[in-house]
C-alpha cells in the first residue's frame, strides 16, 4: 500500500503489459499480466490460456485475506498480503473455485474462463465458534445471532469417527444481509436450473483432533435449526415448508436436499426457525425455487469517464451471472416480486497510465452496486432459458421501455475504491407517529490492519451517502465535514426497514450498503414503576411502538436488565420477545430458582443492527458490506427505568 495524494491505492508492478493485449488510457487492459508481484503463481494448470484475476476479503471487516488457498480450473494459488491472487492456464468454460483458511468457513466461487482475463471478488466469512462435542453423546450445540439461535442436534454415535475429541463450528449466513458471502451462484442444479431465493444458511464444520473433516455416516442424520431473518418472518410464518438445499462444490450448483419446517426454536423457545434433518454437514439453507424472474438487461459503465465496460462480471441477486460484451452490455435472469433484489458489476485490471488511480502500473478493482425493486418486467419462468417480449410503461403520457429491458438498461457506474472505509451509522427515531427523527453517519478511511481495523483512520469526506426505507427513493444525507453525515427532513418510522447506501468518494458508483429497522418506543407493562409482584409467578412485558407500522416483518432485539437494590440478585433477558420470566443469574438450580425478594430497578434498551452475544455479554458486528466498505448501521432506543419490589 502506497499513500498518492492522500489516497491508498494498491500498488502493484507491472508485468508483461506487451503480451497482454491493447489498453486504454483510462483502465489499462481487461486481460492484465499473467503472474503480478506479490501473488502466488498457479501449482497446476489444465493447458487453457484462461485468467482469473481475484480479490478475497472479509465479509465483516471488509480487510483484504492474506494466505488464502485458492484453486480451480487445475491450478491453484494463495492470496498475497492484498488479498489478491492469479490463476492462469485455465481452460475455457465454467471452472468451480474452492477458498481456504484457518478460521474461517470454507468459501466456493464460479467464474466463466475464456479469452480475456475474468474478476472475481470473493467474501469469506469468520468461523463460528469451536465448541467441543463427545460422538457417543446426543446433544444440542447452536450460535446465537441478533435473529436467533442457529443449532444442530446430534445423535448418539451418528458421525463417521472413532475419535472422541471433536470441534464442532457452526457459521451463521443471514442473506438478507451477508448474501455475498453465500457460495457461488443462487442457482439450483439438476436438469433443469432454477433460481433460488435466499432465506436463511449456516455452514457445519466437524473436525478430529487431527483436524480432518468429519461427517455423518451414511445412514446417519443430524436436526439443523435455521433462524427466519426478521425481515422475511411474514414470508415465511409458522408452519410454511421451505426446500433446504446444500453446496456441491464440485457442480457449483446448490442441489435440492429436503423440507424443512418453520417452528419455534427449541433453544431459546421464542425465535422462528427452519427445521430440517440433513445428511451430510457443508453449506447448507433454506431457499425455495422462485416462482416469478425476468430478464434483466444491463449496461455497465466507468463512473470515471462514462465509457461502457467490457468484460464486466455482473451478478444479480438472488440470480444469474455474466459478463459484459464489448459495449458494457448483459442479460442476467433475476427474481421479481420478491422485494428489492442487488446488482453487482466489477472488474480487475492495471492502471497504465494511472489516470484511474493516480499511480502507473497499479492493479485496481473497480466496483459497482444497484439495489432496487424492477417493477413492469415480463415475468417468466425461473428455470430454463427462454427469452420474454420487452415490456411497456406509461410515464408522463408516453409510451417507454421498462427500465432493465434492452431498451432501458438498468445501469450500474463503477468506480475504483482506493482505500478501506469504515461507516459508523446510526438512526434515532423521532417521537410518536415516527415524526422527525435522525440518521447520524461518521466515515473514516485507511490502510487495513491485520485484524481488519483501519490503521491511522482519517475522516473521509467527498462521499455521498443516502438512507431511504427499503424499496424506495432514497434520502442524500448532508455533510458536515471532519467525516459526518446527517439527514435533514427524512421522517423515520418506527417498524420500518431503511437502506444505507455509499459511494465514498462520490464518483457515482454505490460501493457498500447496509440495511437495519428503525426501532420504536418500548415501555414496560409488567412490572410497573412502584409494583410489587410475587417472585414464583412473576412475568415480564413491555410494549414497542413499531409493532403497529412493522408487524411480523419487525423483530428488534431486547436486551433487558434487573438489578437488586439492597438485595445481591440480577436476571436478563436477550432475544426478540417481548416477554420473559425472570430468574436468577445465582442461582444454580435446574430450573434456575426465582428472583430473590427485595426492590430492584428494571431497564429496557431496544437495537436493530447486527451483533454477537456470549452469556450476558453483547458485542455489535459489521452489517455493512461492499468492496473496500465495511461498517455498522444500526437503531437503538430504551424505556424509562422502573422501580419495583419482588415479594
Amino acid at each position: 500500500m502506497k499513500n498518492v495524494s492522500g489516497r491508498w491505492i494498491l500498488a502493484v508492478a507491472v508485468i508483461a503489459l506487451a503480451a497482454c493485449g491493447s489498453s486504454s488510457s483510462s483502465g489499462g487492459t481487461t486481460g492484465g499480466p499473467t503472474g503480478p508481484t506479490g501473488s502466488t503463481g498457479p501449482t497446476g494448470s489444465t493447458g487453457g490460456t484462461g485468467t482469473i484475476n481475484g480479490v478475497v476479503t472479509d465479509i465483516g471487516t471488509g480487510a483484504p485475506l492474506s494466505g488464502v488457498a485458492v484453486s480451480g480450473g487445475g491450478a491453484g494459488a494463495t492470496t498475497d498480503a492484498k488479498g489478491e491472487y492469479t490463476l492462469t492456464g485455465i481452460a475455457a468454460g465454467a471452472v468451480n473455485l474452492s477458498f481456504a483458511k484457518s478460521g474461517y468457513a470454507p468459501g466456493y466461487a464460479n467464474a466463466t474462463a475464456g479469452s480475456a482475463a475474468v474478476a472475481v471478488v470473493t467474501r469469506l466469512k469468520q468461523q463460528g465458534d469451536a465448541q467441543a462435542y463427545v460422538a457417543t453423546q446426543s446433544r444440542t450445540l447452536s450460535q446465537r445471532t441478533e435473529a436467533g439461535p442457529y443449532a444442530v442436534t446430534f445423535a448418539p454415535n451418528s458421525l463417521d469417527t472413532s475419535d472422541t475429541n471433536l470441534t464442532v463450528s457452526i457459521t451463521p449466513l443471514d442473506p438478507t444481509k451477508e448474501r455475498e458471502a453465500l457460495p457461488g451462484s443462487l442457482v439450483s442444479g439438476g436438469s433443469s436450473p432454477s433460481v433460488l431465493l435466499p432465506v436463511t444458511f449456516a455452514e457445519f464444520t466437524i473436525t478430529d483432533s487431527a483436524g480432518r473433516r468429519v461427517n455423518l455416516k451414511s445412514s446417519a442424520s443430524a436436526q439443523v435449526e435455521l433462524p427466519i431473518p426478521p425481515s422475511l418472518r411474514s414470508t415465511y410464518p409458522a408452519g410454511t415448508t421451505i426446500h433446504c438445499d446444500s453446496y456441491d462444490s464440485t457442480t457449483g450448483k446448490w442441489e435440492d436436499f429436503v423440507e424443512g419446517t418453520v417452528q419455534t426454536s427449541s433453544v431459546d423457545g421464542t425465535s422462528p426457525v427452519l427445521s430440517a434433518s440433513i445428511r451430510h454437514f457443508s453449506w447448507y439453507g433454506g431457499a425455495p425455487q422462485g416462482n416469478d424472474c425476468a430478464d434483466v438487461y444491463v449496461k455497465v459503465v466507468s463512473a470515471v469517464d462514462g465509457r461502457p465496460l467490457g468484460n464486466a462480471r455482473v451478478e444479480a441477486s438472488p440470480g444469474t451471472t455474466a459478463y459484459t460484451d464489448a459495449n458494457g452490455d448483459a442479460r442476467v435472469v433475476a427474481a421479481v416480486g420478491n422485494g428489492t433484489s442487488s446488482y453487482t458489476a466489477y472488474q480487475t485490471g492495471y492502471d497504465v497510465d494511472g489516470s484511474l488511480t493516480g499511480m502507473p502500473g497499479a492493479k485496481y478493482i473497480e466496483f459497482g452496486k444497484v439495489e432496487e425493486e424492477l417493477v413492469g418486467l415480463v415475468p417468466r419462468s425461473c428455470s430454463g432459458s427462454g427469452l420474454r417480449p420487452e415490456a411497456l410503461a406509461t410515464r408522463g403520457g408516453i409510451s417507454r421501455a421498462v427500465r432493465g429491458t434492452a431498451s432501458d438498461p438498468l445501469t450500474i457506474r463503477v468506480g475504483v475504491v482506493q482505500a478501506l472505509y469504515e461507516v459508523e451509522a446510526v438512526m434515532v427515531p423521532g417521537g410518536s407517529g415516527g415524526s422527525g427523527g435522525i440518521v447520524s453517519v461518521q466515515l473514516q478511511q485507511g490502510a487495513p490492519a491485520p485484524d481488519g481495523s483501519l490503521d491511522n483512520p482519517i475522516p473521509a469526506d467527498g462521499a455521498r451517502v443516502y438512507v431511504g426505507e427499503t424499496g424506495a427513493t432514497p434520502v442524500q444525507l448532508t455533510a458536515a465535514g471532519s467525516g459526518s453525515y446527517y439527514s435533514t427532513g427524512l421522517v423515520l418510522t418506527p417498524g420500518k426497514e431503511y437502506t444505507l447506501s455509499v459511494d465514498v468518494d462520490g464518483n457515482g458508483s454505490i460501493d457498500g450498503t447496509g440495511k437495519a429497522f428503525a426501532v420504536g418506543t418500548p415501555a414496560w407493562t409488567s412490572p410497573t414503576e412502584g409494583a410489587s409482584v410475587p417472585a414464583a409467578s412473576f412475568v415480564a412485558s413491555w410494549t414497542d411502538s413499531g409493532v403497529t407500522t412493522g408487524g411480523a416483518g419487525y423483530a428488534p432485539v431486547y436486551y433487558v436488565t434487573m438489578a437488586g437494590s439492597g438485595v445481591q440478585d440480577y436476571a436478563y433477558y436477550l432475544g426478540t420477545d417481548r416477554s420473559f420470566s425472570p430468574r436468577s443469574m445465582l442461582s444454580t438450580a435446574t430450573p434456575p430458582a426465582p428472583l430473590a425478594p427485595g426492590a430492584y430497578s428494571a431497564n429496557i434498551w431496544v437495537f436493530s443492527g447486527p451483533f454477537s452475544a456470549t452469556g450476558g455479554n453483547f458485542t455489535t458486528t459489521n452489517n455493512v458490506t461492499g468492496q473496500g466498505v465495511t461498517g455498522q448501521f444500526m437503531s437503538f432506543g430504551s424505556a424509562a427505568t422502573v422501580n419495583f419490589t419482588v415479594q
